[in-house]
């Protein structure tokens, strides 16, 4: 995953991301961001998108990193 600087995600999309993976569930991330649930989820689903990478393994309500997810956070 290589990126010049042109192609840089949104740093709304990475701060969605980190603040998704940190806590676990869109629900709180939207609470801490002062976003809603929906905004936060289409931002993650970019990232996914333009990544070309799945980063959360979704389970019922809680999200877990998959390991491009984890290699990502890092």
């Amino acid at each position: 995953m290589s990126f010049s600087r042109r192609f840089l995600p949104p740093v709304g999309w990475l701060s969605a991301f980190e603040t998704v993976a940190r806590c676990g569930s869109v629900t709180a991330a939207a609470n801490e961001l002062n976003l809603t649930q929906g905004a936060v989820s289409r931002q993650v689903q970019k990232l996914e998108d333009l990544l070309e990478q799945k980063l959360f393994i979704r389970d019922r309500k809680r999200l877990h990193l998959t390991p491009s997810g984890a290699i990502y956070i890092v």
